[in-house]
């Protein structure tokens, strides 16, 4: 059982260099400049490999960076959750207020001696993220240069985009910047850009140090922009907000980077506004929300249900609201949300939280998330209540190495849930992710709504207990001999008739 207390206790000795005893790994919940949305967030090291014996670990949160005693949170002999992770959730009296926060951790071996610390960065707002952030992706009709290579990746917004760059050139003679332009094609009152470079938990070369943004109705003339200057930044992403300035062009002055060059993998313009409310059909359909930084989902998805004889239409997420989900004309049979192949700490969130609103409070129309879908549900309350497990479950595809996937067990309790008919347990699935729902998730008593309906050596499946709503970390429409998990997905789409019907 973990200890706590506001006041850190007295460091033990050291009697050898800390660097002998391995540190963790703050690559999982929160990373370095992530935003968490919940007060009381769940925080997930990862445990270093090659220690031997048994340990536990340290934690410290504070708002101060030096992390002073009377100001700090001190959680002590956290013992690890698996063999991948230890985690340990903010306790009552202890709430996060919005703000930037510190958060460090070290290990204490067996023998009492403990690692060096490592610290990390990270952001709470709760009060902002309950409902449809207000921004809209605008359109760039093209983009130019200063120099480097492959500028488009700039404004490739998909799951592939968040791993290709274009890397600078150093200035030309005479030209005091690199520089990246937006041609939006036409005047468009742009007030906030969010920018990703070179993913990385440790200051990486290619991160922007120094830069601002510029405007032009003529491409020629150019005026900066007030409150968009930015010296000394030292992380990867930045969300860049302004006072709308009705321009065509946008220019993206960078006038210094660490290392030789800058790199850039994207940079989306937002206007304000509200979500567009889609065209449906008349009769059934089944609205899927694309997950996928496209906005699209996978293929096989939407093609099974509608070999289910349903109609789709698919809505992209960062246009996904409860107040869509309501102004539809025909409401739909259920709503599916889609997986995502992107890790969370590399995507604009604030796009995710309409869609977290819906998962909080559509309460009418049959919902169903599958895989980043499921870790939805979780983290429509808290972003940390979703965590990366320390490994990629994909080995299904790795069948003819010799790998034997876990199978996923059905509760006994609910081995009659309709959502199960047709299916034995344990049965086999098709797992691609690396990301779950976090155990203390279903263990906290704010959220007895959910229910744990199936698990392997994770969160496989949750149900609510006040509204037609499931979930599945697995993805049943994917057909192959040996994913046997489709009828999950037939069954819901029948439960969603039959509620429709009754």
């Amino acid at each position: 059982m973990a200890t706590e207390h506001l006041h850190a206790a007295p460091r033990p000795p050291l009697h050898r260099d800390p660097r002998e005893v391995p540190a963790p790994l703050l690559r999982n919940n929160p990373q370095l400049d992530m935003t968490l949305t919940n007060e009381r967030p769940i925080f997930s090291a990862v445990n270093p490999s090659g220690l031997r014996g048994e340990f536990t670990m340290t934690f410290e949160i504070s708002a101060d960076p030096a992390f002073p005693r009377e100001t700090t949170t001190v959680y002590e002999g956290i013992k690890p959750l698996d063999r991948f992770n230890t985690c340990k959730q903010i306790e009552p009296g202890h709430e996060l207020a919005d703000g930037t926060y510190y958060w460090r951790a070290r290990l204490v071996a067996e023998d009492g001696e403990h690692s060096a610390w490592v610290m990390t960065r990270f952001h709470v707002n709760v009060a902002g993220s309950r409902t449809f952030a207000g921004f809209l992706r605008a359109p760039v009709a093209a983009i130019s240069v200063s120099g480097g290579e492959d500028a488009e990746s700039i404004i490739e917004w998909s799951d592939l985009g968040l791993l290709s760059t274009w890397n600078s050139e150093p200035p030309a003679e005479g030209e005091e910047f690199s520089w990246v332009v937006f041609d939006m094609g036409r005047p468009t009152p742009v007030t906030r850009f969010w920018m990703l470079s070179t993913p990385s938990t440790v200051p990486a070369s290619g991160w922007l140090k120094d830069f601002h943004f510029q405007s032009s109705n003529d491409g020629k003339e150019w005026t900066d922009i007030p409150g968009t200057s930015v010296e000394g930044n030292n992380t990867y992403t930045n969300t860049i907000d302004f006072k709308p300035v009705d321009a065509r062009y946008y220019r993206l002055c960078i006038r210094d980077q660490h290392g030789l060059q800058a790199l850039l993998n994207m940079v989306i313009p937002y206007v304000r506004g509200e979500a567009p409310v889609p065209e449906v059909p008349d009769g059934d359909y089944v609205l899927l929300v694309g997950n996928q930084m496209n906005g699209f989902t996978y293929t096989q998805l939407g093609k099974f249900v509608e070999e289910c004889r349903y109609p789709v239409v698919t809505v992209p997420h960062h246009q996904m609201s409860l107040g869509v989900l309501q102004g539809l004309r025909n409401a739909p049979l259920a709503v599916i949300f889609s997986g995502n192949n992107a890790d969370w700490q590399y995507v604009p969130m604030f796009e995710y939280y309409g869609e977290f609103e819906v998962y909080r409070e559509n309460a009418d129309i049959p919902m169903l998330g599958i895989c980043a879908g499921n870790e939805f549900y979780a983290m429509a309350y808290g972003m940390s209540f979703a965590y990366w497990m320390g490994w990629f479950d994909d080995s299904i595809f790795h069948l003819d190495q010799g790998q034997t996937p876990d199978k996923v067990e059905i509760v006994p309790a609910h081995a009659d849930d309709p959502i199960f008919e047709g299916i034995s347990s344990p049965f086999r699935a098709v797992e691609i992710h690396s990301w779950a729902i976090h155990p203390f998730f279903l263990q906290d008593p704010r959220h007895q709504e959910f229910v744990l309906i199936a698990a392997g050596s994770y969160v496989q499946c949750i149900k609510s207990t006040r509204r037609l709503a499931y979930s599945c970390q697995f993805h049943p429409a994917v057909v192959d001999d040996y994913n046997e998990s489709g009828d999950y997905l037939r069954n819901f789409l029948a439960l969603a008739r039959q509620h429709r019907e009754s």
